[in-house]
């Protein structure tokens, strides 16, 4: 009867201690859009970057299979491919919010189809990261849809590459079961040039959970809020940049506040003896 308790209120108290958030971390409508020319053709649909980022891709293909740095989303109806003078604005329901608790201070993040290139083939769980290939896409943020600051530094198809399961040692995986965390950011610290030399398990443990994505402070534009994302691809840009998603990061628990709950409700047990 103790341990059930102390079972339950543990359970509650980190119920407590991690912060409130919207039940759907997506964004949820798209506001404007225009394809541009040159796009791929068959990812014409805005609507594809609403909703959850893709865990497996293209699963009717002899080779889809498990979302990872080395192999992209490419299934049609998973991504929206913008054309040189094209854009895409979407709408959050919920604003995301410059929240002192987002892992590293990163506040929203984007998903392309950016990958890392292998040093050979064929592939297999020794196989290196190479190289990193992205195609870019300007960022600007809005709370209100009107006034907009330009993300300098994103790119909405860049770092990092999606990752869909963190229970892969392969590039090219055919099953997988343990989802990785689309609300989680990778350690912005890291570099492209870091991944180059590791297998797929040693990045796997560098992102440490997170699903991958393009992480975006909005802080740091002077922003306590936005409601509004808008990528776009300037004419003469040479580049395609394809759009699979975006996510309001998940506030982390403090170690400390979560520590003196289940301390305060093992006290409460133990007075109950």
């Amino acid at each position: 009867m103790k341990l059930t308790a102390m079972l339950a209120l543990t359970a509650l108290a980190m119920g407590l201690a991690t912060p409130a958030r919207a039940a759907d971390p997506w964004a949820d409508a798209v506001v404007d859009f225009d394809l541009g020319t040159g796009g791929a053709a068959g990812f014409d649909d805005p609507a594809a970057t609403l909703g959850s980022p893709t865990h497996t891709t293209a699963p009717a293909s002899p080779y889809g299979g498990p979302v990872t740095p080395f192999n992209a989303p490419y299934g049609e109806g998973e991504m929206l491919s913008i054309g040189e003078g094209g854009w895409l604005t979407v709408r959050f329901d919920e604003p995301v919010t410059n929240h002192a608790m987002n892992p590293y201070g990163i506040d929203l993040l984007l998903f392309g189809n950016s990958f890392m290139l292998l040093s050979g083939f064929p592939a297999d769980a020794t196989t290196t990261a190479s190289g990193f290939g992205g195609e870019g896409g300007i960022v600007e943020l809005s709370a209100d849809g009107s006034v907009w600051v330009e993300a300098t530094g994103v790119e909405a198809d860049g770092l990092y590459p999606t990752l869909g399961y963190r229970d892969i040692t392969d590039p090219f995986p055919t099953t997988a079961l343990v989802p990785s965390d689309f609300t989680r950011p990778v350690d912005p610290s890291i570099a492209a040039a870091d991944f180059n030399g590791l297998t797929t398990a040693q990045i796997v443990a560098l992102y440490d959970g997170s699903g991958g994505g393009a992480g975006v402070d909005i802080g740091a534009y002077g922003l306590s809020e936005i409601s509004y994302v808008r990528v776009s691809n300037p004419v003469g840009s040479g580049a395609t940049p394809e759009i699979d998603g975006f996510a309001d990061v998940r506030p982390a628990p403090e170690p400390a506040a979560l520590a003196l709950v289940v301390l305060g409700a093992a006290g409460w047990i133990s007075r109950r003896r």
